[in-house]
């Protein structure tokens, strides 16, 4: 694996870097405490072409993106604003997506407005009763006169307060298990289809929420990857996905790291500056070294995507480690300055409230744990169950 950059990722990272220290470090913390969604933000990133890397030619991406120039503008974007980097994701996964599995119809409906930054489509997978269990999904979609009707509830669905548009799961027979589930893109503003929102201590312009499905109607072409292709379709996007979530964790870290070396230098105790005291400097030389780790973990995960090689247990082993290792980061450097770090006018404590949020989106530490082990031990693995 070449671990340098090209000399494009290399202009690409500094342009995101430049924009991230301008335009989004300084409003951070006021976006972070408000639930309205930052769309001159999303509509200045789709001017730049960031929401189009992964839509296809004809909506400005190109037929083979590369994975870690992705990779390195969610960084950068996340070392600004943590929140601002997640708020593209569903953009990036909606339109790679309908790229490459949806009818012709449905990308001339959403592909504009989400490459825009005028519009987002949420992710609806999640269920009350099961998340990652696909083969337990009570969501129905029963055949209708030209389509199909759509039944069911969804929760923890991200962005969905600020969403006009959703790809909604649901099965097509309860009882085909996983072979069943079917991806739709669905209208939110037509009847039948309900928000409430989800409450959060962090990841509040973002949001989340649940969507009730009665008797939607949707027609045969808002078939995403063809009936029973569902699965398939969002766990191939999950393995980039989860890298990129994890990004936006190591990206926050790595600021709030940067901010916290920067205040022992110049913090003094006891004669000294904080920085001289073995207590203070190691461990945050140990956090350097781990999301050092971390980040490498991510890039040669989206470098193997990009080659076309297998990296779903990488996706996996990355959207475990980076999370874990970033959150600890922000709470260790929220210590480090003491009761200032837990004022509610630091972006200390801010921090830790949003990274938590990526330690569940996409799966938690536990599912990426059964999907390593799957990888290594085979896809008939099932880890033990008291009968």
């Amino acid at each position: 694996m070449p671990f340098g950059l090209t000399p494009e990722q290399s202009q690409l990272y500094a342009t995101m870097q430049k924009f991230a220290a301008a335009e989004l470090a300084p409003g951070y913390l006021e976006r972070a405490k408000s639930q309205e969604f930052p769309w001159h933000l999303q509509r200045k990133l789709g001017e730049m072409g960031v929401l189009s890397m992964l839509a296809g030619p004809q909506w400005g991406g190109v037929d083979d993106p590369d994975y870690v120039a992705i990779g390195l503008v969610v960084e950068s974007l996340a070392y600004g604003d943590f929140n601002v980097a997640n708020c593209i994701l569903p953009t990036l996964l909606a339109t790679a997506v309908l790229h490459m599995h949806a009818s012709a119809a449905v990308r001339e409906r959403w592909m504009p407005g989400l490459t825009s930054g005028d519009e987002v489509m949420s992710i609806a997978l999640t269920e009350p009763e099961s998340g990652s269990d696909a083969a337990a999904m009570q969501a129905t979609a029963t055949p209708s006169a030209g389509g199909f009707v759509l039944n069911g509830e969804k929760t923890s669905v991200t962005g969905l307060p600020h969403a006009r548009s959703a790809l909604v799961f649901a099965s097509a027979d309860r009882n085909a298990g996983a072979r069943a589930v079917t991806a739709f893109a669905v209208d939110l503003q037509q009847r039948g289809c309900t928000r409430s929102p989800i409450s959060d201590t962090g990841w509040r312009p973002i949001g989340r929420g649940s969507l009730h499905l009665q008797d939607v109607r949707v027609p045969n072409e808002a078939v995403v990857g063809g009936v029973g292709g569902g699965f398939s379709v969002v766990m191939n996007g999950f393995d980039f996905t989860r890298p990129l979530l994890a990004l936006t964790a190591i990206g926050c870290a790595q600021a709030t790291l940067d901010e916290t070396v920067a205040y022992v230098r110049q913090r003094r105790a006891f004669g000294s500056v904080l920085a001289s005291f073995e207590g203070v400097s190691f461990p945050l030389a140990e956090h350097l070294a781990r999301l050092e780790a971390a980040r490498l973990l991510c890039y040669e995960t989206l470098w193997a995507r990009k080659g076309g090689q297998r990296h779903t247990a990488l996706a996996a082993m990355s959207k475990w480690y980076g999370p874990a290792v970033a959150t600890q980061v922000v709470h260790d450097c929220l210590l480090m300055h003491g009761h200032y770090g837990y004022a509610t006018d630091s972006s200390f404590e801010q921090r830790l409230r949003d990274v938590l949020a990526v330690e569940v989106a996409d799966g938690t530490a536990q599912i990426q744990k059964i999907v390593i082990a799957r990888e290594a031990f085979g896809r008939d693995f099932v880890p033990y169950r008291r009968s």
